[in-house]
């Protein structure tokens, strides 16, 4: 009887093979983990009020359905790309199912005039943008988080009247002078007093949020 060649060939490399679909499966793993979405800059289209306006957008453009969404805003004179960096907020977005965006300031200062002034428009815009031109976003769950001046400024655009309607707000920081939403707690309110925005953060943030959301 002959001898089967493939017996004798698999006796002498099925470690080998064995190794091989270790390594694959391994590299499998990896880049489906590492394969979430990134954050990249964007500017406002001209058929916005607020076109021109640049902010940087975490999301993935085809989800299976509707997720939240957070706009994150920072403080005056700091930078949204870092801020996207320390926070790790799009690691957490990517391990929770979350889209992000990090609205900019003019000249590094947000202007904090009231629910309608054009900051607030702004941010505004920034959801309309979003849900309409770069995911599919939940309407009974977006959120705004900001710190410092950003933070002031969350507080006062969740106060505009229309939509978007905010499921709730999140405060980052120590204050002085604990600051405060012009119509008092229409909107959930959760804090955060460290002085570090960290991924820590956003992970007790999220966690927060996330509790709520609008009647559909």
């Amino acid at each position: 009887m002959a001898s089967n060649p493939l017996a004798g060939w698999w006796g002498k490399n099925k470690r080998t093979v064995y190794v091989v679909l270790a390594v694959i499966v391994v590299l499998f793993v990896f880049v489906n983990r590492s394969g979430g979405a990134k954050t990249k800059r964007v500017e406002m289209p001209k058929d916005y009020g607020s076109a021109g306006r640049e902010l940087l957008v975490h999301a993935p453009a085809h989800p299976k359905k509707p997720i939240p969404l957070v706009l994150i805003l920072q403080d005056d004179n700091l930078d949204a790309k870092k801020l996207d960096h320390d926070s790790g907020a799009g690691s957490v977005a990517n391990s929770r199912d979350f889209a992000v965006a990090y609205p900019e300031a003019v000249g590094g200062t947000w202007r904090i005039d009231g629910p309608d002034s054009a900051d607030s428009q702004y941010i505004r815009d920034v959801v309309a943008y979003v849900s309409a031109k770069k995911s599919k976003v939940d309407p009974t769950r977006v959120y705004i988080w900001g710190v410092g001046e950003g933070a002031r400024l969350a507080l006062t655009t969740v106060c505009a009247t229309g939509k978007p309607v905010f499921a709730a707000v999140g405060v980052v920081g120590q204050f002085t002078q604990e600051p405060q939403s012009p119509c008092g707690d229409r909107v959930p309110k959760v804090r955060a007093a460290d002085i570090e925005w960290s991924k820590k953060v956003s992970e007790t943030l999220w966690a927060a949020s996330s509790k709520n959301h609008l009647a559909a």
